[in-house]
């Protein structure tokens, strides 16, 4: 990208891309307002308010909302020049409102798209608890939601395995054009190991599986990759994410993607640490 891309956005409304690299106060209109720094080559901002991102209870939450874009690739069209300084100014949030306009005519039910990882959404139970609810992922200007459920066939301890500005393809599963709300799944494009289940796995067989997760109600053992076996805690010793160990399977049901456990004993300890 050099000057003349910017100028042509400028005059045209053309969309750019760029990557951010950086958040800074920047003093706008008598007042310092934060925005993403877009480079590496030619440096520009995006105002808070033309970053699209929505501003949290507190400055601090603002500016950590921001700070999730680092390192990913937006959407912008320049609203403003300033060759003196070398620096132009950007409006992410009408780069999306144009690229929406093109692409919701295209969208409906059961088609795949190439979407980019946004967010991560988490929340705190009636515990008190974080947990993970989902993610917020970009298609060619247009958000999804990405259900925690719909990661995975099996169980997902960490939104870190969907890395931020990370791109995937996703499937359609749910569009309300009235509500302009999307949902997407991951799932839907994965191998389903259930439906062999029934012939690889037995009731009271036992089965070396490696530690998911580890929840107040149980812990998830992976028997393989989208096969999880909720097992009860051990009566001694913890057990910690990534942990090998042996499992008795108390219950088996493909048809309902469940099975249950106990674990008998630990294969090896793992060098994660505690969950």
């Amino acid at each position: 990208m050099d000057w003349t891309d910017i100028y042509a956005s400028r005059q045209n409304r053309s969309v750019l891309r760029g990557t951010v690299v950086g958040v800074e106060e920047v003093p706008l209109e008598s007042q310092k307002v934060p925005c993403l720094v877009l480079g590496p080559e030619i440096k520009g901002i995006i105002p808070l308010q033309e970053s699209g991102v929505e501003p949290g209870p507190t400055n601090g939450a603002t500016r950590g909302r921001m700070l999730t874009l680092i390192g990913q690739e937006i959407p912008f069209i320049v609203i403003g020049i300033d060759r003196e300084n070398n620096l132009y100014v950007a409006s992410r949030s009408e780069a999306v409102k144009k690229l929406s306009s093109q692409v919701w005519s295209q969208l409906q039910e059961g088609i795949e798209k190439e979407a980019v990882v946004r967010r991560h959404i988490r929340g705190v139970n009636s515990q008190g608890k974080t947990i993970n609810i989902g993610a917020v992922v970009e298609m060619d200007g247009v958000e999804a939601f990405l259900p925690v459920q719909e990661i995975s066939h099996g169980w997902v301890e960490d939104l870190e395995v969907l890395p931020l500005g990370e791109k995937v393809r996703v499937k359609i599963i749910k569009l309300d054009r009235e509500k302009q709300k999307i949902t997407v799944s991951l799932k839907a494009l994965q191998p389903d190991p259930w439906p062999e289940c029934a012939r690889k796995y037995a009731k009271n067989g036992v089965y070396i599986g490696t530690v998911t997760g580890v929840a107040e109600y149980g812990v998830f053992v992976a028997l393989e990759p989208g096969v999880n076996c909720l097992c009860r805690h051990p009566k001694a010793g913890k057990l910690s994410r990534g942990d090998k160990v042996a499992v008795v399977l108390l219950s088996v049901s493909p048809a309902e993607r469940k099975m249950s456990g106990a674990v008998s004993r630990i294969v090896r300890k793992s060098v994660l640490g505690a969950v």
